[in-house]
């Protein structure tokens, strides 16, 4: 049997891919099929991904609205808001304090800022604003008189806009410009015949679903359509695009655009202009079921090079991930993808004065920091990295003898290491070759194959790990096929 030379499998720059996504034969060697709570933000590398921090005293159920509010004057009233059950909540140190009451349970809030207050709608209660000081509360005078009810709401052009009224589902109502005097304040005429309003494609058979600014003009989401507001008089008379989104909170602003879901994928406008990015995890979109289309929430890291969807439980080639979160990286176009012990709802950026933090909202009642600490509030992360199937020298019509396999790693002490076969079951991972210790870890099995696929799977509460990839030390050819 002839020997066939070492071969190096320590790069893992692409990412995860699913297998949907591409043909076996034209699959990355750099790419896994799996990556459960990795990231490859250290190029070619993959890494445990940090865990997540409890923000003030747990709450109980659903958070249904997350928001930041920013005082422009002095700072001394920026706070960060949430709501759960019937309750407004501002974070009074380390404690969630009570601010508004008697909201209807279950319905998600939502938030701007403009002319220094913070303004909130949720679709039921009158539109509400606060300046964010802890001595004051939410009223509906002043700017908000009789402003509309809507579920979605959002500043451009130098006016507040509201939409999703119960009885006008279609219509964007938009206030007076504010008046030029030394506090500003903005009216509003919601005359039903001559008021400052805009249907957009009224009783289509489609309701709008979110509002978002940007520098050139307001998208207007519904389920399958994306209209643009130029302003009060200057609208798109058509969907711009056939594409649009289930969730307000999916979409997500970032340098290079903005980003949000649809059932067909995950999409970035930019210039007038979407395109599709997730072809490469075509399994994990296919997967996303329709009772989470509402419920996706997507966020922005702190560095401003990430993007992340919460899509709640999905299942695909018959392994079910909970509470899974996609993960996109800007720069390098690189997918993962992670769990998490709970579902995000919501989401907000948050500063403390000291540090920059994203924030979640959870199903369990709790805002959490990600990307801090060790742990998921205290409990551990499992990761599993699966790599593609490798045929050693790149020939499916000839079996080898695999006899030393090295895997290079740093603090993966105790992963386990197991393998697939061509003709095993789909997720049958009962061979092992046995876990990890050190820092790199060599392996002497002789396995005969004509195609082999490791997983690399374990829990930790420590510091984050590396895993580089292996190489395959000794091999021979052993037979012809064919």
């Amino acid at each position: 049997m002839p020997q066939l030379p070492p071969l190096d499998f320590k790069n893992l720059k692409s990412g995860l891919i699913t297998e949907s996504a591409l043909s076996e034969t034209n699959f990355p060697i750099d790419a896994v099929t799996e990556s459960i709570n990795f990231h490859f933000d250290k190029i070619g590398v993959a890494t445990l991904r940090p865990g997540t921090t409890l923000l003030g005293n747990a709450l109980s159920g659903d958070i249904l609205g997350l928001y930041e509010f920013r005082d422009s004057g002095s700072g001394t009233n920026n706070q960060i808001i949430a709501v759960n059950g019937s309750i407004v909540y501002y974070l009074s140190g380390t404690t969630w304090t009570s601010k508004r009451t008697g909201l209807t349970a279950g319905s998600k809030a939502r938030f701007t800022t403009f002319l220094d207050f913070v303004w909130m709608v949720n679709g039921t209660e009158a539109t509400a604003i606060w300046n964010g000081d802890p001595l004051s509360g939410f009223v509906t005078s002043g700017n908000a008189d009789s402003a509309p009810t809507g579920k979605y709401i959002e500043n451009f052009r130098s006016r507040v806009w509201i939409a999703g009224n119960s009885t006008y589902p279609d219509r964007i109502f938009f206030s007076e410009l504010p008046s030029s005097v030394t506090t500003p304040v903005v009216t509003w005429d919601t005359n039903v015949a001559t008021g400052d309003w805009i249907d957009i494609s009224p009783s289509d058979g489609d309701n709008i679903t979110g509002l978002f600014r940007t520098s050139e003009a307001l998208l207007v989401f519904k389920r399958n359509h994306t209209y643009r507001v130029f302003g009060t008089d200057n609208v798109d008379p058509d969907p711009k695009f056939n594409i649009g989104t289930y969730s307000q909170e999916s979409v997500v602003e970032a340098k290079t655009g903005v980003y949000f879901h649809h059932p067909t994928g995950f999409y970035r406008y930019s210039n007038g202009t979407i395109k599709e990015i997730s072809q490469p995890i075509i399994d994990i979109v296919s997967a996303i079921s329709l009772s989470n289309y509402e419920k996706i929430t997507g966020w922005l890291d702190t560095d401003g090079n990430h993007i992340y969807w919460s899509i709640g439980d999905v299942t695909y080639r018959g392994v079910t991930y909970s509470n899974m979160v996609a993960r996109y990286t800007i720069s390098s176009e690189v997918w993962t993808h992670y769990q998490y012990p709970t579902q995000f709802l919501v989401s907000s950026p948050y500063n403390d004065g000291t540090s920059l933090f994203s924030l979640v909202g959870d199903e369990n009642g709790s805002i959490l920091k990600v990307n801090i600490g060790n742990d998921d509030n205290g409990s551990e992360i499992f990761y599993s990295l699966i790599h593609k199937w490798l045929m050693m020298d790149e020939l499916l019509s000839t079996e080898k003898d695999l006899n030393k396999v090295l895997f290079s790693h740093n603090k993966a002490t105790g992963s386990k290491v197991q393998f697939q076969i061509e003709n095993d079951l789909i997720n049958d991972w009962s061979k092992t070759l046995g876990q990890l210790e050190n820092k790199d870890t060599g392996f002497d099995n002789s396995v005969t194959l004509s195609k082999i696929r490791f997983r690399i799977s374990g829990v930790s509460k420590g510091e984050p790990i590396e895993y580089n990839g292996f190489e395959v030390v000794k091999q021979k050819n052993k037979l012809e096929s064919y």
